[in-house]
């Protein structure tokens, strides 16, 4: 096995045992996570994610999200192992929609702050971006998909997990 891989299946590993150890403490033992339909306060008691996260002025109440530049046209996108789980298109609206309406992903670490360790983002002030998983089907873990937002609303998206980033502009 190569050492990039098993470097990322370790880190893998890591954030799989502080996400199952950091369940119990913020909720409880016996409490469930909470379900990606309802709005949740951030688990550090945080403002809610959507007075929380600043999205560009929009007009008349119309929706922030267009379908314009939110569409990633024939993307692989690999499991941890390397496989290629999903080929095609992924549209994005519907997660950008889902963190506007304040609603979470069931993911520990999905709109919780993004470190930028990997220097691939504009270096800004801690706690400057927040991250938030897009599932992938084919999938049934959180997968290598997600977008980082930073305070002034700029996106960025990667399918890669942090390995690369696009800019988005909805």
């Amino acid at each position: 096995m190569n050492k990039p891989l098993l470097a990322r299946l370790a880190l893998i590993a890591l954030v799989a045992i502080v996400g199952f150890f950091q369940k119990d403490r913020i909720l409880g033992p016996n409490q469930e996570s909470p379900q990606s339909t309802q709005p949740v306060a951030n688990q550090q008691g945080l403002p809610k994610l959507k007075e929380d996260l600043k999205f560009p002025p929009s007009q008349k109440n119309t929706p922030v999200v267009s379908s314009s530049n939110l569409v990633m046209k024939n993307l692989q996108i690999r499991d941890v192992d390397g496989s290629i789980a999903y080929q095609g298109d992924i549209d994005l609206k519907p997660v950008l929609e889902r963190i506007k309406s304040g609603r979470q992903d069931s993911h520990a670490n999905d709109g919780e702050i993004f470190g930028n360790r990997e220097r691939r983002l504009p270096q800004k002030e801690r706690n400057y971006y927040k991250e938030y998983v897009v599932r992938t089907p084919g999938i049934s873990h959180a997968g290598p998909q997600r977008l980082v937002i930073g305070k002034q609303g700029e996106i960025y998206y990667t399918h890669d997990h942090y390995n690369s980033f696009k800019r988005i502009q909805p």
